[in-house]
Order: structure tokens, then sequence, then C-alpha cells
């Protein structure tokens, strides 16, 4: 879904070294002056086994901005190697895109107690990213010999004539770095505004028109399970840049947010045209006779959803502007932008008006609400809801309230597996620009709750008097739940059933499964799981005479040692667990368990019995409205995990 962002994949090989560097003066003439000073002064390499098999002592990258608003750059990495684990290393990369002419490459290798080499290697070009067609690519240029004790430096020089007058630096290697340095050299008269869109960093450092920017000993970054994704959390520096007035720059520059939606708008308002084969599609999208037909949001969203593929082709300006809606139509193909606008337009057919909002999925990027920098990866649609439109309960995780706007629904197309009405983590709560004209805004999306994702579970329980027990299952997984279930069966069925299978069969050995079906999507956004599941008496007396009511409960919910963790503990999303058992067969002398209601920071658990005629039910609710535990909030998930495991522990005697 990388649609409107160029690929900045500022990784340099991971290298290695060992040992002092010794006879500097022999050859620090094969080296240029910026590499032969870092190798004087490189450090020793530490003994033991270090935790990163390398470190960046250098990792610069200059930006010279020319009169006519084009770019000349300069891309220089230095690395020391660590490890004698080879794989992987002494290859240096430099992305750009269709926009970009590397003009230079080149690398040098100096072995430990030895002397530095040019590297002799022909560079070569790799497209890159996840689109089935892109102009994004690498350059790529190898050293050879590349051992514990070599320090290895690369640079690379281009030119580049961007759509328009941002940057962004993502200070990120994967690996600790001594020294990142980002420089910006601009012509007299220029405004250059920087702003740190994640964490507060430094001032720059201003020399007559060249400013730069320094961070020291960054650290490893942190790679553990369950943990935040360590380059959406790095430190991320964006650049606005505009020429003085009245100069004649052909690039755009946004001098407010307000100029990014007028910018994007002017790509993209012709292609939301409506015409005859769009209106037919949008009626043909209605099923007849259908009280949609009041209300076209919810078939047309979907008929969109579903029979338009995700194929990105993103060549030149199109990583930008949307194909037209009619073309998307007779292609049936498009990527998150074509078939945004898809919808637009049908829903435009249908009288009902919409705006295209441009959001970054995936990392919680902020937005400068001063400084307009383009972060943008993928687009949803805001639909305005007609007077009087009632919406069905599934909508309640998209609905945003515009004061100027109205009330507005958030539908994101692209992701086949989400239902219509729900809104992914990656989306939830994010910064967005609204792009509505003169009314355009940054917005923040509906952020998610613990209602929105729910993992329902339904048992049906029948103790037959010789012990055997028959139990059906019904699951009910709505928002992230059912997308990740969704997902799973549409890629192998077969593997899907195994796991409900195994997972019975570690909850109740010697019990035989069947009866599975399953329902893609309910009318209410619902993928639903059912499976029989049986016991017999054989097997039944082998066994405890207890029966659990919330079997497999704490299985639901994630758990990760947190012994020697260092980094949080990411949820991603808050998540409600419900479990609602009705048991049939229990004798009546047999003793309810105690309900419980147990709460934390970010968390409430409760369990509820009683009887109904000869029935047992029991409920178990468990709803964690916190995601992101960091370490000195490990004590609070240790008791979050222990109520969870204490709420799970109701069971009822059914022995004879």
């Amino acid at each position: 879904m990388n649609l409107f962002t160029r690929a900045v994949v500022w990784s340099a090989a991971l290298l290695l070294s060992a040992g002092p560097i010794s006879m500097v003066d022999a050859w620090a003439a094969r080296l240029p002056e910026w590499a032969a000073t870092i190798a004087a002064g490189a450090p020793e390499v530490p003994p033991g086994v270090p935790s990163s098999p390398s470190r960046f002592l250098l990792s610069e990258t200059r930006y010279a901005i020319q009169p006519d608003g084009t770019y000349r750059v300069r891309r220089r990495i230095a690395v020391q190697a660590l490890s004698v684990d080879s794989e992987d290393v002494g290859m240096g990369w430099y992305a750009f895109d269709e926009s970009a002419r590397v003009t230079a490459t080149r690398a040098w290798h100096l072995p430990p107690d030895d002397s530095a080499r040019k590297s002799r290697s022909t560079p070569v070009d790799i497209a890159v990213g996840d689109a089935f067609l892109a102009g994004s690519k690498v350059r790529a240029i190898p050293v050879e010999g590349v051992k514990k004790g070599s320090l290895v430096f690369f640079e690379f020089e281009a030119t580049e004539k961007p759509y328009f007058l941002n940057l962004v630096e993502l200070f990120y290697e994967g690996a600790p770095v001594a020294r990142a340095r980002f420089e910006i050299e601009t012509p007299p008269g220029w405004t250059v505004r920087p702003v740190w869109l994640r964490a507060k960093g430094p001032e720059p450092v201003v020399s007559g028109l060249v400013r730069a920017w320094e961070l020291n000993d960054l650290p490893a970054p942190v790679k553990e399970e369950m943990a935040p994704v360590p380059q959406e959390t790095a430190p991320l520096l964006g650049i606005n840049l505009l020429p003085p007035p009245g100069s004649s720059v052909g690039i755009p520059a946004f001098p407010d947010w307000a100029a990014v939606s007028r910018w994007y708008d002017g790509l993209s308002q012709e292609r939301r045209r409506v015409t005859p084969e769009i209106e037919l599609a949008a009626r043909k999208a209605i099923p007849a006779g259908s009280p949609a037909s009041a209300n076209p949001i919810l078939p047309v969203a979907t008929w969109v959803r579903d029979h338009v593929r995700y194929v990105a082709v993103e060549l030149g300006i199109g990583g930008f502007q949307p194909r037209s809606a009619a073309e998307t139509l007779t292609n049936l193909y498009g990527d998150c932008k074509d078939k945004g606008t898809m919808l637009q337009a049908m829903l435009s057919a249908e009288g009902v008006s919409s705006y295209p909002v441009l959001v970054n999925l995936g990392g919680h990027e902020a937005l400068s609400d001063q400084i307009p920098v383009w972060q943008f990866n993928h687009l949803v649609v805001a639909v305005v809801l007609p007077a009087e439109t009632e919406l069905p309960p599934r909508f309640a995780p998209s609905r945003l309230d515009a004061p100027d706007l109205g009330h507005l629904v958030i539908l994101d197309t692209t992701d086949e597996f989400t239902s219509v009405g729900s809104l992914s983590a990656g989306l939830a709560g994010q910064r967005a620009l609204l792009s509505a004209g003169s009314k355009a805004k940054l917005i923040t999306l509906p952020p998610a709750e613990p209602s929105f994702h729910r993992l329902e579970r339904h048992f049906e329980v029948e103790v037959q008097s010789d012990g055997a027990l028959t139990l059906r299952e019904e699951s009910r997984l709505y928002g992230e739940f059912a997308s990740d279930a969704r997902a799973a069966h549409r890629q192998d069925s077969l593997e899907r059933r195994r796991s409900v299978e195994q997972r019975w069969a570690q909850l109740w050995p010697d019990a035989s499964t069947s009866d599975y079906a399953v329902e893609m999507e309910t009318a209410d956004g619902a993928f639903v799981e059912k499976v029989k599941v049986s016991r017999g008496a054989s097997a039944a007396s082998s066994h405890a005479p207890t029966l659990s009511l919330f079997p497999g409960a704490s299985w639901d919910l994630p758990r990760i040692s947190l012994g020697k963790r260092k980094d949080s503990v990411d949820y991603e999303f808050p998540r409600t667990l419900r479990y609602d058992a009705s048991i049939a067969g229990v004798p009546a002398d047999s003793a309810l368990p105690d309900p419980q209601t147990l709460q934390g920071e970010g968390w409430e658990g409760k369990t509820t019995f009683r009887r109904e005629g000869d029935k047992v039910l029991a409920r178990c609710e468990i709803r964690l409205a916190r995601t992101l535990f960091p370490p000195e909030a490990f004590p609070d998930l240790r008791k979050f995990w222990s109520g969870v495991s204490s709420l799970e522990s109701g069971a009822v005697y059914v022995g004879r």
C-alpha cells in the first residue's frame, strides 16, 4: 500500500570489524578525506560477543537545493563490522525513484591490519517495493572480502527533480549509529521549515545557507516479539521548503495544509467524474428490492472492495495521481487511491458526497498542524451521511463528526479482509488530511475502542449421564480479529480448520471434532466459525469430574516472557473477549463458582454464573483498553495476565 510515499530505504549493509586499525599513514591516501578521518579515529571492536553485528560510524545525507527547485544529493556511509557473521554484508544501498538519477557510486574497503582498496565492482539497480509496477529502486554496490575487522565506506551522488518541495529523513539504520547527520543547503532567500514528527529533536546548526541536524550515539534497535516496530518509533525529521516570493520555481511548494489539499485535488478531481458506466455499476451494486436503495453506502463500498482487485501500478506521477474511476471500472484493479476514487464516483452517482482522506497506514506518524510535510502512503474516503440517514451498528468504529462538514463515515475499500464500517488497527486514531476544498484540514480518524475488536465464543454443552460431553462452539469475530481470521481462511482454509481442531485437541484430549463451518462475513460484519466437539464416556472417565466453563480463554490473549525484556509490549489494538456458556446436564447439587469482578489500569474483567431451569449459564468478559505496556508498566501487565487466569478458572462439578 505504499502508494504515495517514495521508497525511503536508507539502509546500508550490516558490516563487521575487529581490532584496532594500524598503519594509518600508509593507507590514508587511498581513502577520500572524509573516510580517512573516520578510519583514523575508529574505535576498537569491543571484546566478546557483540550485541549487534555492526555499527555505523557515519550515516550522512546532504541535499543542495538548486534555484530551480531540483536537488543535488550526496549520501555517505561508514560502517564498522563487529562480528564474523558476514552474510548480507559488504553491500551499499541508495534508494531513488524515476524522479532521480544516480550520478556517482563509490565504495572503499579497509580490512583489519591491511591497506584500503576502492571497490571495482559494477553497481546494479534493483526494483524494490510491494507494488506490481513502481519506479522505486535501489542502487547497490558490493564490496568483496568483508570480514571481522573491516571498515567499509560508501558514497553516492544523485540529482532529483521532486514532485513537491518536501523532504523527510528517518534516522534509522537497523544498527547502532555513532553519528547521524542530515544537511541541507538552499539558495539565498529560501525558507526552510523543519519539524520533528515523532519526538522533539535538536535544533539545526546554521552556517550561512547550510543547516545541519545531528544525532549521536543512537542505540541498536530492540527487536522483540509483540513490540513496536523500531522503524516506526525512530527519529523522523520533516522539511518544508518555500522558494522566495515571485520566483519561477516550477515545482509545487506547500505553505499550508490547504495547499497540499489543492495540489491533490488538482490531480484527482477530474478522475472522480461520473460516467454512464459508473452510474450503471452503482445501480447494479445495490441488490434489487433491497432497502439499501435508500442508503447505498454499504452495498456500493462492499462492491468496490470485493470486485476491484488491489494491484499497485505506481510509475511517475502515478504514485500520487489516481486513475480515473472509468478506467478502474474497466480494469477492475487498482491501488488504494484508484479504488477510493472509484468509490467516490459511484457514491456520487447515487447522490452521496464524499472526500478523499490522505493518511499514513501503519506506524503512528505525527503530522504537524503548522508545517505541512507529505507523510502519506494510503487513501481512504470520508462519506458525508445524508440527512436522516441511519447506519447499522457495524459503522460505529468509522463514525466521525466534523463541525463544518457534518456526520462522516470513514471507508477503506482497499483491505479486502476488513468489513465495511470497521477501521483497521493501523488506521484508527491516525492523523490524516481531509481533502475538502476550502474546508480541507487535518483530522484525527476515529480511535479504536475495545468493543470494536471483539472475540465472542458461545458454548452449548450437553453432559450425558455416562459422562460423555457434546459441545457446540460458535465464535463471532469482529474488527481486527475478523480481518486476521478472513485472511488466514482465504490463504489456507484447511490449515485454518486444522488450527481449530488442534486447539480443541489440546483443551479436550481424546475429543473429536466435526461439523466445522465458516461464514466469512455476516450482516453485522462478523466472521463466524462453528465446530462440534465430542468426548465419549470412556474418555471422560480419565478426566477430572469438573468442566471448565470458559475453555481456552487465556489462550486468546497473547503473552510473552517479561524476564529479560527491554522493549514495550504492544497489543496493537484494544479488545473485548467474551465467553458465554450454556451447560445442560449439570447435577442439581453442583455448586456454582463465585462471581468475580477484577480491574486494573486499562483493563477489567467480570464473570457471572446462574441457573436457568436445568441449565447453568456462565459469562466471562474481559476488556483491554490499554494497548502499550512499557517496561515500567510490566507489574500492571502481570496483574492483568493473572486476573485473566483467575477469571478463566470457573468450573462446575459434572461427576455422578
